[in-house]
Formats: structure tokens, C-alpha cells, sequence
């Protein structure tokens, strides 16, 4: 993997390389190759050119007004010489220009630049049809000359210079290419080996959060930390829930157990059974079904709240009065009697809109679980205010819950470690969370061993 994402990158370097020479020629050829695409008002063909303009009567040696044009619009000044040196004619230049040129000294004036100051000359002929030549003096600062010396072939350098500079290129690019590939893949195959290492529930990476790749390390780091994490809490419920499923088994299986013992008497015509027996058995399957039907019915409402599935039918009324008649119905029960159970509402009438039957069972579930999980003797208290939100309080000064069973309370399939004497499904607390959820609020709960406990609901 390492090497083909390496021979990708000097595949591109190369070609890289191959453009850049491609457009070198192109640009090569297309400056020292192609004379027509070269203005004439470029000074060396100017000059070339200039002969066109210049005129030759029996008068002398003149220069059209087109060609005193392109001489005024480039700055530039004339001399027209004689087969000897000497000047024939001359228009617009400098005082230090000589009025003799031996051939050394065209050569001199033609070769170098600034040889009359301020001034770059070019030499020319009229060719074969006149006999004289001339100068133009271009200003230094549109254009100057430099020697350059080379070989006699002009294509030979130029094949040279390309292929030197070829092999300079592919050299350069090759190894900048390797160092830069190297550099930049081997972070690459970090991470790769990483994705690699995470689609195989294999959570052992921690990557130096440095680099071009620091941010991606860094993501790679915390989502590694983050599917351990969620690697441990999975492994945590899925052990709660197998204890659950036994615990749910085993409050199924008791009351099933009476009910088939107390059945089997009943139809045993071996047994000989009074009036009030009956009634007893009875009853005792009556109560043991009704304990059943209402452990599975948990269970149902539960794994529908938990898929959104309810449908939850909100009305407005008033939680004071739904509040009052729960703790009422409690106090009336046999088991419950005893118990101390105080109510404080901020007001007769406070209105909201709920689900009547989701939210009963959620007051009773919370009311239930301060009186089950506590000694006869103490103090329930539940109190409502409706200031910016609607707030229900369920305190106790009971025996409180520890830091741990406190973590995990609202927790899908937790029973506290003190349920042992308290059959159930262990989802009363969770049933109420995503009650209160489900109507937009929140719960919270606080809690302190040998002081009690407090839940408190805001609406």
C-alpha cells in the first residue's frame, strides 16, 4: 500500500516535469521560430526594416513621413552613411554621435550597448540596390544588448540547454518527490492501518497528535477513546440485561409456580377441599395472575417508549387533583395504610398538558419506590410549584441510595442492590425518565445514605 501511493505521487511529479518541458519548447519555439508573430516595432527588426523608409533621389537621402513617425513614436534618431563612414544624412541625433564611423567602429557601436550615452545602436544595410548604410539609436531604456556567447549551431544549444534542464527537472522532482511522498503517505498509512485497526473492534491505537495529519490523529484518538468507552457500556448492559432477564424469569416463574400448584388442587378430585379453600386458592391465582399481567404490561409499555412507538394522547388538566388522587388511592391500599405520605401543593389547580394514564404511572412508580425501598416510619413528601416551569419534588428522609446504584438508577435493566426483598421488572425508574421525557421534561435526583433521597420533575 505504502509503495503504490508513493509511485502515484512521483507519477504525477513526472508528469508534472513533462508539461513544464512541453511548455519550455513550445515557448522556445515559439520566440526563436516563428518571425511573423514578432511586431516590426520591435527595435532589432525595426532596424532591419527601416530601409523601406528611407528615399534616394537625385536631391539626397530622405526619410518619408511614415518612417519619421516610427522614429518619433520610438524615441529614436538616425544616421544614414556613405560606403566610406561618413554621414549623408542624419535626423534627430545626439550631439556626441560622430559623423564617421570606420567598419571597427560599427562593429564597436553595434555590439555593446550605451556606446553613445543613453542611446543602444543598430547597424544596417540598404542591401544590394543602394549603396549606403545606416544607424538608429534607440533609447538605453527600451531596450539594451548583452553578449551572450554560444555555440556556432543555435538548434545544437537549444537541444542542450532542453535536455540539460530535463534531466536536472527529473532529478530534482524524483528525489524532492520520494523525500515528499514519504512524508506525506507515511502519515496516511498511519491512519489506514488505524480505520483498519477500528473496523476490527480493535481499539489499541494512540497516534502523536502532530503534523499535516494532527487533526485527523486527534479524531482518531478520541473516537478510539470513545468506542472503548461504548465497548465497556455495552459489555456493562449486556450483563445487566442477562441479570434481568433472570431476575424477570424467576418473578414469572414463582407466581406461575402457585398458580399451576394451587390449579392443580383445585381440578384433583383426590382432594377433598372446603368452601373456603376455595376461595383462598382462588384468590391467590386471582392475585398472582393480576401480579403477572401487570409485570408483562410493564415490559410492553416499556419497549414501546423505548421505540417511540406509544401513542401518547396529551389533554390539558389539572396535576394537582391527578397528584392527590394517586397519593389517595396508595394510602387506601392494605400494604400502604400505614404509611406517611404528605402533600403540598402551591396551588388547588395547576394545568398541563398529559397523558393522564402515562403520567399516573410515573407519580406512582416514584411514590412506590420511596415507600417499598424504605422502613415503615418515614416520611414521604411530595410537593408541585408552577413558577417558569411546572417543578413535582418526591423527597424521603429514608435510608438515601449509594453513589453507585445512584449512577445507574434510571438505567435500563438495573436493580439497586437493595431490591433483593422488592419483586419486580427492575424498570420502573426508566419507565418514568422516558415518561417525563416524552412530555418534555427532565428528572433529576439527588441523593444521601442515612438522610434520603429526592427526585425532582420539571415540566
Amino acid at each position: 500500500m505504502r509503495g503504490k501511493i508513493t509511485l502515484s505521487f512521483l507519477g504525477v511529479a513526472i508528469l508534472s516535469i513533462l508539461l513544464i518541458i512541453l511548455i519550455t519548447i513550445g515557448g522556445i519555439y515559439y520566440f526563436f521560430f516563428t518571425k511573423d508573430v514578432i511586431t516590426t516595432n520591435y527595435p532589432p527588426n525595426l532596424a532591419l526594416s527601416f530601409k523601406l523608409y528611407i528615399e534616394e533621389d537625385e536631391d539626397g537621402i530622405s526619410i518619408s513621413r511614415e518612417g519619421q513617425e516610427l522614429l518619433k513614436k520610438n524615441k529614436a534618431w538616425i544616421q544614414v552613411l556613405n560606403e566610406n563612414g561618413n554621414e549623408l544624412y542624419e535626423l534627430g541625433k545626439p550631439v556626441d554621435a560622430p559623423n564617421h564611423y570606420s567598419p571597427a567602429d560599427i562593429v564597436h557601436y553595434h555590439m555593446y550597448p550605451d556606446t553613445i550615452d543613453g542611446y543602444t545602436l543598430f547597424v544596417s544595410s540598404s542591401g544590394s540596390d543602394s549603396n549606403f548604410d545606416y544607424v538608429i539609436g534607440f533609447p538605453s531604456t527600451t531596450i539594451s544588448k548583452h553578449i551572450f556567447e554560444y555555440e556556432s549551431s543555435t538548434s545544437a544549444l537549444i537541444i542542450k540547454s532542453i535536455f540539460i534542464a530535463f534531466s536536472i527537472s527529473i532529478a530534482v522532482f524524483l528525489i524532492m518527490g520520494f523525500i515528499f511522498g514519504n512524508k506525506l503517505t507515511t502519515p496516511l498509512l498511519y491512519i489506514i492501518q488505524g480505520v483498519d485497526f477500528l473496523s476490527q473492534d480493535k481499539y489499541i491505537i494512540d497516534y502523536e497528535e502532530k503534523g499535516v495529519y494532527g487533526k485527523v490523529f486527534r479524531s482518531l484518538n478520541k473516537l478510539t477513546e470513545n468506542l472503548r468507552i461504548n465497548r465497556r457500556e455495552r459489555a456493562k448492559n449486556e450483563k445487566m440485561r442477562e441479570e434481568w432477564i433472570a431476575n424477570i424469569s424467576h418473578d414469572l416463574k414463582t407466581p406461575l409456580s402457585s398458580i399451576k400448584g394451587y390449579a392443580e388442587i383445585l381440578v384433583n378430585k383426590d382432594y377433598e377441599i372446603s368452601d373456603k379453600e376455595i376461595i383462598q386458592y382462588s384468590n391467590t391465582i386471582l392475585n398472582k395472575a393480576n401480579y403477572m399481567e401487570e409485570l408483562i404490561e410493564e415490559l410492553r409499555l416499556h419497549e414501546k417508549l423505548k421505540n417511540n412507538a406509544l401513542e401518547i394522547n396529551k389533554r390539558k388538566g389539572n396535576l394537582t387533583e391527578l397528584i392527590r388522587r394517586i397519593i389517595i388511592e396508595i394510602l387506601n391500599h392494605p400494604d400502604y395504610e400505614n404509611r406517611l405520605i404528605y402533600f403540598n401543593p402551591q396551588n388547588e389547580k395547576i394545568e398541563f398538558d398529559f397523558d393522564e394514564n402515562l403520567m399516573r404511572r410515573c407519580i406512582s412508580n416514584l411514590i412506590f419506590n420511596a415507600l417499598i425501598h424504605n422502613k415503615e416510619g418515614t416520611e414521604v413528601v411530595v410537593d408541585i410549584r408552577n413558577q417558569d416551569r411546572i417543578n413535582i419534588e418526591i423527597k424521603d428522609n429514608g435510608k438515601g441510595i449509594n453513589e453507585e446504584d445512584l449512577r445507574k438508577l434510571f438505567n435500563r435493566y438495573y436493580r439497586g442492590t437493595n431490591t433483593e426483598s422488592h419483586k419486580g421488572s427492575g424498570l420502573g425508574m426508566s419507565i418514568a425518565k422516558e415518561v417525563v421525557e416524552a412530555h418534555g421534561g427532565n428528572i433529576f435526583v439527588e441523593s444521601e445514605l442515612g438522610k434520603g433521597t429526592s427526585i425532582k420533575i420539571e415540566l
